[in-house]
């Protein structure tokens, strides 16, 4: 107290001594505590113990008290804004509250389920100052990431107190509190930890005020402004920081305010206080938020005038000089808008995957609604074939595909066509999200719209033969309008499936009309032109197997295309038909009887089906105008048409005096069912004037008129999913990643995903590399049309992998290596605990160690954590004074619980690494590892720590599956073999008297799970038993 009385001495005397007085000034942060507001109730009663402790009396105490007492002298009153503060807190606490019971099925880490509020109840156990910053640190955190908010902390401790020994040296006396804090040392882990409660409370306040957020949100990308435009880091937070308090203090009071600047926005985003606000752009309107704080409080006017900057929402651009260890200060900007620093539910996000799919078909999406409506179609066609019982469509949209990309994506595109009116304003934007800013996500498709738009192959969807035709000579008149291509250089192959058969010929016709010549003249004298389509039919009349085609430009090109394998000696003969026997003999393989043929044989009986067929169709095609000719009146030959091409002389125009080539290349269609075919050498110019944009414009409207065949279009697409090669494709690869991570997070309903995941490329990441390599090794289907194709289903992850899916999805960035992870068994991140699911629930339910489970709650440190379980966990050692605990009794058949005081526990040692998810020169790591102790306690006394995720590792531990044979006695005991009962922990920690013996903790899984581990450490051969036990399987 001398040092106290020194100080104030000298202040009344105006000397110069208060310097020296300060050096000696000391004071305990940790002792002093006040009582809590009554309006904070409600957050003190929903914290875990473990948590109010530590917000009374531990290090988030200590910093909030220090914090407070260094700025509180600067800060303007605003007891309104803490009373409606701590009810708002105190309202959300009380609607994520978890009740004792629900608390106790999370076993070890029970004390640490429940939201974390521990920031404010420590705030608020430390006076009105200290509530202060505390909603500094949800600014900070709503606009920063958390080594950006810790710069910013830091910066601005060590710029305040360097303020304050500037007011001693020029004797400005100041509070004596704030004196002692700008002595103390506020250490940058200290603030990392203040910054991740305040972060952890905005993701916990956000999901409970979720309407009301959505709303903000949309009404913030309408607004464009800066929080302020200082440059100094300091100036700026501190600008901000007052002007937001003081405008919410006259809200609350009931006087209407102006958003000037960006930063009282940016405080009803971070505080979840929402006054009624009167926004006049793009249009003047009035919101009416129904927050009961406002109630006779004033209105917010947002938009009277329009910054000079482009982006929408509130902006804030600081330089941070302390967030790299090295160079100069890093320019950081953050923002509040539907694009960056926010995060999305799965159903959300979902809406963003599909703006990135949409982005990678291109000019085929450029209509986004239409291009929805179309997925939608596709969706019902594939219901209702599933309904009809069709085996590729029930594969396809099957229980095993309800997470496949596929189904994920017809499902988006049908939650954007159904969602209301406020919903889809959200969808929308998120598509457009997905398909501006998403580019990176997915990558770009080898073939768009599910290779239906290569080269025109939707074609054979259509449901008839003449709409194929019609269909195509609309393209070939849209693609040579412009090119003036003669009629002779284009035509039409299409496959004709005889009546009542499965076989099938092909036949011609022209793509372009042709010139019908007539005797008849002009008034000119000229001749007389008219146009005309023409169709070469097969009519049954010669066997097409017959006399194929000798001409020497064609054996020349049969021998340019085989003749290389033939000289290498690999050649198999079979592969040209037999009817080219003239070939055949010049290579010596003439003579062999097995080579099959490419076209079909009619027998006398398909003859006379084939001639009726071609009258009918002959005179009807010929009432519409067009001429008809036989097709064997044709020397063509159209064998291997993708290599070889067709060879037809003038298209059969006698009349035609052309040194045009006789060969013809596939130009678009589907080449097996109905395609034009084009000059040789006309293909690649043409293939200019056909875009993506025309090809899916015509698809859409095909679809749309209900011409295409719907069990075809299952059939394609079932082909396209199973031949996709996955190992070979990134964009498939990206695809299945989402599946996997929507899959993972339908666990996590109220988990979220980071924005900015959409930025990655995703088939980069490491554990999609591995999960990739990990599929080379799984078994193929048989049987493929019955099997959910590979290319859709989700990745079958290990837990490492999953661990660090999580971790992408959740950061929205951070790539970790799988095999660092091998060993985790939980990661505490913002406001949930990811906990593999062995650890909470008993041993017998087996489960895939990918199998994670999500927990409302943290463990209280920055960034993301890694829990990992110590090398070589600790036992208690039996000695012999503990012989009295000792026995070796008879097991007598009947399951009891002498383990009802064994109670897990979580701890630390304080053991701690970073992991490498890239070097950046930052001071704070975000990732790291922490060694976790799960901790045996007996009646409150330790017994051993526990190696979980060894265990169920381990080649000793097999499991008894419940019994399913009604005819077997599970009464009967004892079995023909002598059974050791142990009922309590030294028995099984001691060296064990008999082979067999019965560890007796029914039904209670805590216990089960750590003798089960304890067992496996001590190198027993372990068998967990079902909860009833059948003696006859044992």
């Amino acid at each position: 107290m001398s040092s106290v009385s020194k100080l104030t001495t000298a202040a009344v005397n105006n000397t110069l001594e208060i310097a020296p007085a300060l050096a000696n000034l000391n004071f305990d942060f940790s002792i002093w505590k006040t009582e809590a507001p009554k309006e904070f109730d409600g957050v003190g009663s929903s914290l875990s113990t473990i948590r109010r402790d530590e917000a009374e009396n531990g290090m988030p105490h200590i910093t909030a008290r220090k914090l407070g007492a260094l700025f509180a002298s600067i800060l303007p009153s605003t007891p309104n804004v803490s009373r409606a503060y701590g009810q708002r807190a105190s309202e959300i606490s009380q609607a994520s509250s978890v009740s004792p019971q629900m608390r106790s099925k999370y076993g070890v880490f029970s004390s640490r389920v429940g939201l974390d509020a521990t920031s404010i109840w420590a705030a608020a156990t430390s006076g009105p100052a200290a509530i202060a910053v505390h909603l500094l640190a949800c600014l900070l955190a709503r606009m920063w990431d958390g080594p950006e908010a810790t710069a910013i902390w830091a910066e601005i401790v060590q710029r305040r107190k360097e303020l304050i020994w500037l007011e001693i040296e020029e004797n400005n006396i100041t509070e004596m509190t704030t004196l002692a804090a700008a002595r103390q040392d506020i250490t940058r882990a200290q603030l990392a930890e203040w910054d991740a409660s305040a972060r952890a409370w905005l993701r916990t306040a956000d999901t409970v005020k979720n309407r009301q957020q959505k709303q903000l949100l949309l009404i913030v990308d309408n607004v464009k402004g800066p929080v302020n435009k200082m440059k100094d880091t300091y100036e700026s937070v501190l600008a901000a920081w007052k002007n937001s308090l003081t405008q919410m203090e006259g809200l609350i009071k009931g006087i209407s305010q102006q958003a000037i600047s960006g930063d009282i926005l940016l405080a009803l985003s971070a505080w979840h206080l929402f006054p009624d606000m009167l926004v006049v752009v793009p249009c003047k309107t009035q919101v009416r938020q129904h927050d009961q704080i406002f109630e006779t409080g004033g209105v917010l006017t947002i938009g009277l005038e329009k910054p000079d900057i482009d982006e929408s929402g509130v902006s804030w651009s600081l330089p941070l000089a302390r967030l790299r260890h090295y160079g100069a200060p890093v320019v950081s900007s953050g923002s509040i808008n539907s694009r960056e620093r926010s995060r999305l539910s799965l159903t959300e996000f979902l809406q963003a995957f599909l703006g990135c799919f949409l982005h990678g078909w291109g000019d085929a999406a450029l209509d986004t609604l239409r291009a929805i409506r179309w997925l939608h179609h596709i969706s019902q066609i594939l219901d209702d074939a599933a309904s009809a019982e069709m085996p590729e469509a029930k594969a396809m949209i099957s229980a095993r595909a309800k997470f496949s990309w596929l189904s994920l994506l017809l499902s988006a595109a049908k939650y954007h066509l159904d969602c209301d009116e406020n919903e889809k304003l959200v969808a929308k934007k998120l598509v457009s999200l997905g398909r501006k800013h998403g580019k990176p996500f997915l990558g770009i498709p080898k073939m768009p719209m599910f290779g239906l738009l290569d080269s025109g192959s939707f074609v054979s969807l259509l449901r008839k033969e003449d709409e194929q035709i019609s269909f195509l000579r609309k393209v070939a008149e849209d693609i040579c309008q412009d090119l003036r291509l003669d009629s002779h250089q284009m035509f039409i192959r299409y496959r004709h499936e005889l009546p009542g058969s499965s076989k099938a010929t092909y036949e011609y016709a022209t793509a372009l009309p042709w010139d019908r010549r007539s005797t008849k003249r002009m008034y000119d004298g000229c001749e007389h032109k008219s146009q005309i389509h023409r169709r070469w039919l097969y009519a049954g009349s010669a066997d097409l197997r017959i006399g194929r085609l000798s001409d020497a430009r064609y054996e020349k090109r049969l021998d340019d295309i085989f003749r290389p394998d033939i000289s290498r000696g690999n050649f198999d003969h079979r592969r040209v038909p037999g009817d080219f026997a003239h070939w055949h003999a010049k290579y010596g393989g003439f003579g062999e009887t097995s080579y099959p043929f490419d076209r079909e044989y009619f027998d006398d009986d398909e003859c006379n089906l084939i001639k009726h067929d071609f009258d009918c169709r002959a005179n009807g095609y010929t009432a519409n105008g067009e001429e008809i000719l036989k097709r064997e009146s044709q020397p063509i030959e159209d064998f291997a048409v993708a290599t070889m091409g067709i060879f037809w002389d003038n298209m059969g125009d006698i009349y035609l005096n052309s040194n045009q080539t006789p060969w013809f290349k596939y130009l678009y269609g589907d080449i097996h069912r109905a395609a034009i075919f084009v000059l040789e050498g006309k293909g690649e110019l043409i293939k200019l004037f056909r875009t993506s944009k025309q090809d899916s414009t015509d698809m859409y409207t095909l679809f749309e008129a209900g011409k295409m065949e719907p069990n075809a279009v299952v059939s394609r697409l079932a082909w396209h999913f199973q031949t996709a090669e996955v190992e070979a494709d990134p964009y498939m690869q990206s695809a299945k990643a989402v599946s996997t991570a929507a899959m993972t997070y339908s666990n996590f309903p109220d988990a979220t995903i980071d924005i900015r995941i959409l930025q990655c490329k995703l088939w980069q990441a490491q554990w999609v590399k591995s999960a990739v390599s990990q599929m080379r090794d799984l078994p193929r289907s048989m049987e493929k049309s019955r099997i959910t194709p590979l290319s859709l289903v989700p990745y079958h992850l290990d837990r490492a992998c999953a661990f660090t899916c999580i971790t992408m999805f959740e950061s929205g960035h951070y790539d970790a290596n799988p095999i660092e992870l091998e060993n985790v068994m939980a990661m505490s991140s913002g406001d949930s605990l990811f906990v593999g699911a062995a650890l909470l629930c008993d041993p017998s339910l087996e489960s895939y160690s990918a199998d994670i489970k999500r927990i409302a709650g943290n463990i209280g440190r920055p960034g993301i954590t890694f829990l990992i379980p110590p090398v070589a966990p600790m036992m208690r050692d039996v000695s012999i004074s503990d012989w009295r605990q000792l026995g070796s009794v008879e097991f007598d058949g009947l399951p009891r619980d002498c383990f009802n005081r064994t109670s897990l526990h979580l701890s630390f040692t304080g053991a701690s690494s970073p992991v490498n998810v890239g070097f950046s020169g930052a001071q704070d790591s975000e990732v790291s590892m922490l060694e976790t102790l799960v901790s045996v306690h007996d009646s409150g006394k330790w017994v051993a720590d526990l190696n979980v995720i060894d265990t169920f590792r381990s080649v000793d531990l097999d499991f008894i599956p419940p019994c399913t044979d009604q005819t077997h006695n599970a009464t009967i005991f004892p079995p023909p073999y002598s059974v050791t009962s142990i009922e309590n922990w030294l028995e099984l920690l001691d060296e064990l008297d008999k082979k067999i013996c019965v560890v007796q903790a029914h039904g209670n899984w805590e216990a089960r799970l750590a003798a089960t581990s304890i067992s496996i450490a001590k190198g027993h051969s372990t068998i967990i038993a079902p909860e009833k036990i059948c003696w006859e399987c044992f």
